[in-house]
């Protein structure tokens, strides 16, 4: 995050059109936030940064992309991280953001959050930290961290759907079902930088989450409800990722509200030819274990 950047553009927009930091303030903010902001020190509130571009007469989205522009691209760094989580390498998550702050003594704030939440998850699944404290961190995490930093990447709707899932493990669903209803009801990550496909699987995972959550609950009408449209959604944007997932729960509500047996194995047999086609080896195992008497 180049809040450098974003400063200097404002005071030099500011000098152009003749303003005193304290005109430029006048309704928006304090003349000693102004400063702060072009001095690079903080970050302006989205309302704030909103409200300056107006003034300057320029775009909201063109202070965004000055901020979001990093000093370093850490694009090597967080590819490998994502490597990491995707293989739930947990271990290696945590060695390898351990190496990073200490070769990078102050992360800038974007790395800084992804690592962060990163690591909270990997301590977690290593063993390191209880549930419970792993949820009050990433929640310390969504708190302090800006609003503005965690909208790039959609970081901040992995944060509220681990929140959300790890609530859900603790069996405590109803701050579970808060998390998930808080980020869809925001549209996903929609709207921020680096949104499309990457959105997406964000909003899908979280629809995915819900209903796994209210299907535990018992809540099988609802989940599947939520399924429908995470389908729905999926096939709309063409993607795969957690289809086949989705039409396993699908058939699991069926079955649970006894729904025709046909249209149950159709949901099995579309999971497990969608587990094959990825290659997701495990989900298809389980298939074969669990419901191979729907698949003909």
């Amino acid at each position: 995050m180049n809040k450098q950047q974003l400063g200097k553009e404002i005071a030099a927009l500011r000098k152009r059109k003749k303003l005193s930091q304290g005109q430029l303030a006048e309704g928006i903010c304090s003349q000693s936030a102004v400063s702060q902001i072009e001095k690079g020190l903080i970050y302006p509130k989205i309302d704030t940064l909103y409200y300056l571009a107006a003034k300057l007469d320029t775009s909201f989205s063109h202070f965004v992309n000055l901020l979001l522009e990093e000093n370093h691209s850490w694009e090597e760094e967080i590819q490998y991280i994502e490597y990491l989580i995707a293989e739930q390498k947990h271990k290696e998550i945590c060695l390898y953001v351990q190496k990073l702050r200490e070769k990078n003594k102050q992360l800038e704030d974007w790395i800084s959050s992804f690592t962060s939440w990163a690591f909270s998850l990997g301590r977690y699944y290593c063993g390191d930290i209880s549930l419970e404290r792993t949820i009050q961190d990433l929640k310390q995490l969504y708190r302090t961290s800006d609003s503005i930093v965690l909208k790039s990447g959609s970081l901040h709707v992995r944060i509220l759907n681990s929140i959300a899932f790890l609530c859900a493990l603790n069996k405590d669903y109803s701050q579970s079902l808060y998390y998930y209803d808080k980020i869809l009801e925001e549209g996903g990550g929609a709207g921020e930088k680096n949104s499309g496909p990457d959105r997406t699987i964000h909003q899908i995972r979280v629809m995915y989450n819900k209903a796994k959550t209210l299907y535990d609950m018992k809540e099988t009408v609802k989940s599947l409800h939520v399924i429908e449209d995470g389908i729905r959604l999926s096939l709309q944007n063409e993607n795969m990722a957690l289809l086949g997932q989705l039409y396993y729960y699908k058939g699991q509500c069926f079955e649970h509200l006894q729904k025709d047996r046909v249209e149950t194995a159709e949901c099995y047999e579309k999971a497990l030819f969608l587990f094959e086609l990825l290659n997701k080896k495990l989900y298809s195992r389980l298939v074969w274990e669990h419901k191979s008497h729907y698949i003909t």
